[in-house]
């Protein structure tokens, strides 16, 4: 997160809540609810009764991935505004490269694990 905290993303139904880790007054840390998102409002979700999953992030830009019945989204948690990475497809997990090499500053890596093989993907 952005205040150096950690943070912690989950799914609950169509519902994503967001947590942080604060140190507390008495210098306990806890765990606080920081935000709540309905992505039955936010994403184009054709089945709301598939699965949906929260499978990557990026540290440090409040941006996290999710995969739907329809495709693979990033979605940006200050802006709540979405894009479509990836069409359809079972992906378990996608890593996020950063590179300073690169002028835009960012590439993704889809990675899709089926049974015994990898296929990483470079969206730029």
């Amino acid at each position: 997160m952005e205040d150096g905290s950690l943070g912690l993303a989950h799914l609950g139904g169509l519902t994503l809540y967001l947590w942080s880790r604060q140190m507390g007054s008495d210098g306990v840390a806890l765990w606080t609810r920081r935000k709540v998102i309905s992505l039955k409002e936010l994403l184009p979700i054709q089945n709301p009764k598939k699965r949906i999953s929260v499978i990557g992030s990026v540290e440090g830009h409040d941006i996290i991935f999710v995969t739907t019945d329809l495709g693979i989204y990033e979605i940006n948690l200050k802006t709540l505004r979405w894009k479509k990475l990836w069409k359809r497809e079972n992906f378990r997990s996608l890593i996020p490269y950063m590179s300073f090499y690169n002028r835009q500053g960012q590439e993704f890596i889809l990675i899709n694990m089926r049974n015994d093989y990898l296929k990483a993907t470079w969206l730029l």
